[in-house]
């Protein structure tokens, strides 16, 4: 009886142990990189909106939230830095995914540019991402090429276009979307069935999952719509000053900020017809529900998470790639005539469009593919239990360039001087990690920030920002410390700082092949161009145009 008594209470330990063992055979964290594309800096519960976020905002409430972090203004070029650390130029993504014959412009990562799956899987690391891509050539820097073990969607042409896969979506009566082929449905799908596989392998994983949410096409689930029915009838500018009373209440900004002045061409919400508020409304119904369908992958992702336990040893970033844009489909690329169905359908051709897009952006200036901070100033989360704590908001002032180093420092991955033969480029970024463990309230850097995309450019060096708006060459220079708004142009007042910021950014520019955007012009893709002349058309219209 004493053996069997013994032998059962081995049996008991060893079950014990194995169920243990998902939680303990990792020393090394678990890396998630969650991008969402084209979400603004108030979109976010946990950022001041009323848009319904309980996972993301309990990630914020366990952890980390920056005030200034720093994306690229527009999708491929940011994608092109956070996943290789270097500047976008660097990286051969300068533009977007065009090729416009120049190295810097090549559209698609370069190979001295090493990918976060890369250095990560040769240091052991399985390697995944679903969603997508979108910094690949034609058969060239696809994401099976560099580094991912786990790869959704797996065709090239998905890859290069940055839609996730090719497969038809099948929809209710209605033409709504069915849940199970709906695109985050099945983003985050994908993502659950590969931490399943990687759960079963005695090594660390890195996951970069990458949203299609809230990028136009507006197209949602009708369950999630009906949340936020009735929830827009206030208008942009009622609402956005409830948020940015929010945000001020939650800290994310200072008690004495101001607003961003209102662009000419934000329509009046006064001025509109009982017909037309309908119609405004309900884009933003639809926007709001794309965002909440995101947050629910995202708790789906926190479950499997907990699931394989997993949950105490994993490093959780989220980031958006940029601002909120000011593209309008019914008047951009013929796009009023290529709705097939409501807006919410799949046979919606609509965006959030500028109007809705200020509110999205609160409290900021600019849009998507500006370089004032509501083009590229991102709401940053990040969670790691046990080691950042809770509910804590800071200055931050990161960059996308800053994740790589981050990523491996935690790792404990060296960065590799060559790859295959190749010489790699060193990287720009510091580790954010002094920030996050709460040693730094911002991150302490050498060197100025800088951007440049298709003419537009910026520099960031302490509470200074130069920015300047193409077509125009002349400088404004804003501080963020007192004016995070960018209302007050003080360029005249400080020549010194301007002329020592300007000379820096020509000779980052020289650095990493930025050339002046009017030598590439020509070749700027067609849709671009009519992007830019309905943008003009908006401002000549004095923002009431139909």
């Amino acid at each position: 009886m004493k053996y069997l008594l013994l032998a059962a209470l081995a049996a008991l330990s060893i079950e014990g142990m194995a169920q243990q063992g998902p939680k303990n055979k990792n020393k090394r964290p678990n890396i998630i990189l969650i991008l969402a594309d084209d979400l603004g800096y108030s979109d976010l519960g946990a950022y001041g909106s009323e848009i319904a976020t309980p996972n993301l905002d309990r990630l914020a409430s366990d952890g980390l939230r920056l005030q200034q972090f720093y994306n690229n203004s527009i999708c491929a070029p940011t994608r092109a830095s956070l996943l290789t650390g270097q500047y976008q130029h660097k990286a051969g993504v300068g533009y977007f995914s065009n090729n416009l014959g120049l190295p810097a412009y090549q559209g698609y990562i370069n190979q001295q540019s090493l990918t976060l799956a890369e250095v990560l899987k040769a240091g052991g690391y399985t390697t995944i991402t679903s969603g997508k891509w979108h910094v690949s050539g034609k058969d060239v820097s696809l994401p099976w090429q560099r580094g991912f073990d786990y790869v959704y969607p797996r065709d090239e042409a998905s890859a290069a276009s940055g839609a996730p896969g090719e497969r038809k979506v099948l929809t209710d009566s209605l033409g709504y979307p069915l849940p199970e082929y709906f695109q985050t449905n099945v983003i985050t799908k994908n993502a659950i069935s590969f931490l399943d596989e990687a759960s079963k392998k005695d090594k660390p994983f890195f996951l970069y999952l990458a949203y299609t949410a809230p990028h136009w096409p507006l197209i949602a689930l009708p369950e999630d719509i009906a949340k936020y029915k009735g929830k827009y009838d206030k208008g942009w500018d009622v609402l956005r000053q409830e948020r940015f009373e929010k945000q001020k209440q939650l800290g994310i900004v200072s008690g004495n900020a101001g607003l961003s002045v209102k662009d000419e061409d934000i329509y009046d919400w006064a001025r509109l017809s009982y017909d037309q508020r309908q119609l405004w409304t309900k884009k933003m119904e639809v926007f709001a529900a794309m965002v909440d369908r995101l947050d629910q992958g995202v708790g789906e992702i926190l479950a499997k998470l907990k699931a394989i336990g997993a949950d105490e040893n994993t490093l959780v970033i989220f980031v958006s790639d940029n601002g909120a844009p000011a593209e309008d489909l019914v008047r951009w690329h013929h796009g009023a005539s290529r709705n097939s169905g409501p807006v919410g359908t799949t046979g919606s051709n609509e965006s959030q469009s500028k109007n809705w897009s200020y509110l999205s952006n609160t409290p900021f200036l600019g849009f998507k593919d500006d370089m004032h901070e509501g083009g590229i100033n991102s709401p940053f989360i990040a969670w790691f239990p046990g080691k950042i704590k809770g509910g804590a908001i800071r200055k931050g002032t990161g960059h996308i360039i800053d994740l790589a180093p981050t990523f491996y420092e935690l790792a404990g991955t060296k960065y590799p001087a060559t790859y295959n033969g190749t010489s790699a480029y060193a990287l720009p970024g510091k580790s954010l990690l002094p920030v996050l463990y709460g040693q730094d309230n911002e991150v302490q850097r050498a060197k100025p920030l800088f951007w440049e995309r298709a003419g537009n450019r910026a520099v960031r060096e302490g509470n200074w920002k130069l920015v300047s708006a193409w077509p125009s060459y002349s400088w404004e220079l804003y501080n963020l410390e007192n004016d995070p708004g960018e209302t007050k142009n003080v360029a005249r007042e400080h020549h010194d700082i301007v002329s020592r910021l300007s000379v820096q950014y020509f000779a980052w520019a020289k650095e990493n092949g930025v050339v002046d955007f009017a030598t590439l012009e020509d070749k700027e893709p067609q849709s671009m161009k009519d992007f830019r002349k309905s943008k003009q058309q908006e401002k000549q219209a004095g923002g009431f145009l139909f």
